[in-house]
């Protein structure tokens, strides 16, 4: 049966602001003026600032994929779930790396057994469940929907999350784009708020940047395509979609009167 996904592969750049501006004025401090005639000090003119609050966003399409899978098992007995784990989780890895799917790309996220609580409402349950979770990271996007498959085929019984990102080199590249992006959507929205209040800007003062957010795209609703009768099967396909990547700046400018 073959099966294939349908990835979003176009990558697009797209800079956005939510912007914010503050025109202030500070008091006159006594010892930045000149003596008049009778030799006493004036104060100097009124400090002006203009305070600029802005973000940037980059978006483009991921090039990494994280499928969150587990194995599952319940019994009477901890040895029993404890070897039904081992023989499923197995079974699942040596699946992915036949799939070409290398043996570091396959990670324990999560493992526990405990009592089934079940079992309290309905004696005839098993006594203990476990489980086994496992990360898969792929730098090929494209193989997710393959990666799900064979693991639901051999062993896994829950797929918890397919999310779709960038890697950390990727992400360093873009939050550089982000963080421009935002500074340029400063620099125009104080020149705006500037010109509103006969003010010209005479520099930058301060710049402080915000935590940098890299928002992915998660796929948790999972469906499985099953074989029809005609034993074609349709595919399990994800759409990746977009990633974004905000930045947020707050830059004070110097001002003078226009």
């Amino acid at each position: 049966m073959q099966r294939s996904i349908a990835v979003l592969g176009v990558v697009l750049l797209v800079a956005t602001a939510g912007c914010s501006a503050l025109v202030g004025t500070s008091a006159p401090q006594a010892d930045a003026g000149s003596p008049d005639a009778s030799g006493v000090t004036q104060p100097s003119e009124t400090e002006r600032t203009v305070a600029v609050g802005a973000t940037g966003r980059v978006q483009t399409a991921p090039d990494r994929a994280v499928v969150r899978v587990a194995v599952t098992a319940r019994a009477d007995a901890v040895e029993t779930v404890r070897q039904r784990l081992a023989e499923n989780a197995s079974r699942m890895r040596g699946a992915l790396e036949a799939a070409g799917i290398a043996g570091e790309r396959i990670t324990s996220a999560r493992y526990d057994i405990g009592r089934n609580y079940e079992h309290e409402e309905r004696p005839s349950a098993p006594r203990f469940e476990g489980q086994h979770a496992f990360v898969v990271t792929l730098n090929d996007t494209d193989r997710a929907g393959e990666v799900v498959v064979a693991a639901v085929e051999n062993g896994a019984t829950r797929v918890e999350e397919v999310r779709f990102t960038v890697a950390p080199e990727t992400r360093r590249h873009l939050r550089e784009r982000a963080l421009a992006a935002a500074v340029e959507n400063a620099r125009s929205e104080a020149t705006v708020a500037a010109n509103g209040t006969a003010l010209d800007l005479a520099g930058v003062r301060t710049v402080r940047t915000a935590d940098v957010s890299t928002e992915p795209v998660r796929r948790e609703d999972i469906a499985f395509a099953t074989a029809g009768d005609g034993g074609g099967g349709a595919p399990t396909s994800f759409e990746g979609g977009k990633v974004t990547v905000t930045a947020e700046v707050t830059v004070v400018y110097d001002a003078t009167a226009g």
